[in-house]
């Protein structure tokens, strides 16, 4: 019989046995460990995923604390290190790949191969598209961040679905037109990819 640490056992109090399985059954690859990959990475932790691949090449600082999932002791540290981290954190039995490394097609497979799930949670346009051209044909789904920032010019977020890609955000604003990086539209966009992969894992129709 399977045994859980106190923390997955208290999932089994909102979760099935079979859906904790299924959960766990997963391997699921963030891209990017900033506003969107490290509320997402956590997100998935504390609902039961156990198995992360996560790639980024930066450092925390201290422009990151308004959005990101880190803290003031995280300033200088790899993000990927410190979220592996924090993940530990909150449940001793993840299995976390952390990649401290820039993402290329080149490198693509031999970060992402095991995964069933990509997640695009990078920050630069031209890498998100491109991130997105390739884990379209190399994973069955793809979910993607685009458009979450703004404080006065903003749109509701929607969830667009196009072929195995589901796009995800306002679809239009960009810190580049003058909108700030703010947590509560950050983290409603990481919230619903990571919705998304929820209800992809335990077949559930994802509202469109």
């Amino acid at each position: 019989m399977k045994t859980h640490n106190p923390f997955e056992s208290s999932l089994l109090r909102y979760l099935t046995a079979q859906q904790l399985t299924t959960i766990q059954s997963q391997h699921i690859g963030i891209a990017g460990a900033g506003g969107l990959g490290s509320n997402i990475a956590v997100a998935l932790v504390r609902t039961g995923f156990r198995h992360l691949t996560i790639l980024d090449k930066d450092k925390v600082d201290a422009s990151n604390l308004n959005r990101q999932d880190y803290t003031l002791t995280d300033i200088g540290k790899p993000k990927v290190k410190a979220l592996k981290q924090r993940l530990i954190a909150i449940n001793p039995d993840v299995e976390i790949m952390a990649h401290e490394s820039e993402w290329t097609p080149q490198t693509a497979d031999g970060f992402f191969g095991k995964c069933t799930i990509l997640m695009e949670a990078f920050d630069q346009a031209d890498i998100k598209a491109t991130f997105v051209n390739w884990a379209s044909a190399h994973a069955k789904h793809v979910i993607s961040g685009n458009g979450m920032a703004g404080l006065m010019r903003k749109s509701p977020m929607t969830i667009k679905k196009i072929g195995n890609i589901y796009m995800v955000g306002d679809q239009t604003t960009s810190i580049t037109d003058g909108n700030p990086p703010l947590a509560p539209r950050v983290v409603q966009c990481a919230a619903k990819m990571a919705e998304i992969v929820i209800d992809l894992t335990l077949d559930i129709p994802v509202l469109t």
